[in-house]
């Protein structure tokens, strides 16, 4: 790592979002987990002492000798062990305390992913926007003379649709945000580098080949990011959309390979003929190999994105564009430090080789790419706008592939 990067945000802040997360929502999450599960008593056991334990206790090694990722969270851990949870820098704070959630519930043995209900309703409660997106797709699919604008309301559902995030708001809570509609995509957007992906999409020669995706959320998130997946292919726009999900279930509702196959069944099995296409759809395109999943421990590491693997790198430098979804993702990309505000966005990511865009809903307390006049104006509006996820940004950066 060179000079250049930023301190790391810290949790010691007072009433700063991430000691709020440490010592409120944490503990609060693992009792979702134990009340929404049936655990046997060891278990139970086990998710008690973890939720006791924060703030204060100490950071320890984990103890599930025989889980594939053991030996990289040794490195991980070793420089931070004994301090407490505060002490650590919240990235790895945040990460390390999903772990230990596997931990806990004997993941690797057992397989059972304690935010499963949490999934399940995320995608229940959603019932109406599915409908509506699916219908929306649907008639897309009939008018091949607006492609450009199918494609860019196309990114703004897959954006606004970050919304939803089952760590914040649990599926069905009176806290959900109501997902904007289509005459108000721009409102609350703090950066919109939308033009320049078009650019990407429909100006480069040859076209793009290959389209990955960063996954988020599970429920109406990943159906909008399927759906992004499944208009690019049906017109042409990408060969193939290679979908990269986490290793084991973390954040509550971050994608895991199985989280896509039961979306897919789920859309499938609908009563709503629009709905059902959709999922008949991207069931093909899984079978025809033009929708690819990946997992990889990277994605649930607390590693910023600069040091991603030789493996990964090497395999993300094999796509024509990169989109990142979310906030955690955003987070990663800017190795969750403390940028200034009005720093650019690609300048802060120039260690990438790909085109990337990322579509994030401002849920922490880190930015780029914005001035400090739009910052205060914003600020006046909703002095909570780093954290609510009222406000949105499409940042995109050329990379070193691009004629952009």
């Amino acid at each position: 790592m060179t000079a250049k990067y930023p301190q790391p945000i810290y949790s010691t802040e007072p009433g700063s979002w991430a000691q709020s997360t440490v010592t409120i929502r944490w503990p609060e999450i693992v009792n979702r987990a134990i009340n929404e599960n049936e655990f046997p008593p060891q278990v139970l056991e086990q998710l008690i002492q973890l939720r006791d334990e924060i703030p204060e206790g100490p950071i320890r090694q984990l103890k599930d000798p025989g889980a594939p990722d053991v030996k990289y969270w040794k490195s991980y851990i070793t420089p931070r062990a004994g301090k407490n949870w505060l002490e650590v820098p919240w990235f790895f704070a945040e990460h390390y305390f999903y772990r230990r959630i596997m931990e806990a519930v004997d993941y690797f043995n057992l397989g059972l992913d304690p935010f499963c209900y949490q999934k399940e309703q995320g995608l229940i409660k959603t019932g109406k926007e599915i409908q509506d997106y699916a219908s929306v797709l649907m008639n897309w699919m009939e008018d091949k003379d607006q492609v450009q604008s199918h494609i860019r309301q196309a990114i703004y559902f897959s954006l606004w649709s970050n919304q939803a995030d089952l760590s914040l708001w649990p599926a069905g809570s009176s806290g959900v945000l109501k997902h904007l509609s289509q005459q108000s995509f721009k409102d609350n957007l703090l950066a919109d580098d939308t033009n320049r992906i078009m650019k990407l999409l429909f100006k480069n020669n040859p076209p793009v080949r290959r389209v990955d995706i960063m996954l988020d959320n599970a429920g109406f998130e990943l159906v909008c990011d399927l759906g992004l997946a499944d208009i690019l292919i049906n017109n042409d726009l990408a060969e193939e959309v290679l979908l990269h999900v986490k290793a084991h279930p973390t954040y509550v509702s971050d994608v895991i390979n199985d989280d896509i196959a039961q979306t897919v069944e789920f859309l499938k099995g609908s009563e709503e003929q629009d709905i059902k296409s959709l999922g008949n759809r991207l069931e093909k395109h899984i079978q025809e190999k033009k929708i690819k999943t990946k997992a990889h421990f990277f994605w649930n590491s607390p590693l910023p994105m600069w040091e991603i693997p030789l493996d990964l790198r090497e395999d993300l430098s094999g796509t024509d564009f990169l989109i990142s979804k979310g906030d955690a993702n955003y987070r990663r990309l800017l190795g969750d430090r403390q940028w200034d505000f009005t720093f650019p966005f690609h300048q802060a990511v120039d260690y990438l080789p790909v085109p990337l865009a990322a579509l994030r809903t401002s849920k922490a307390e880190l930015a780029v790419g914005l001035d400090l006049d739009q910052i205060m104006e914003v600020y006046n509006q909703d002095p909570k706008w780093m954290v609510d996820g009222k406000w949105g940004v499409v940042h995109f950066a050329p990379g070193k592939k691009t004629r952009c």
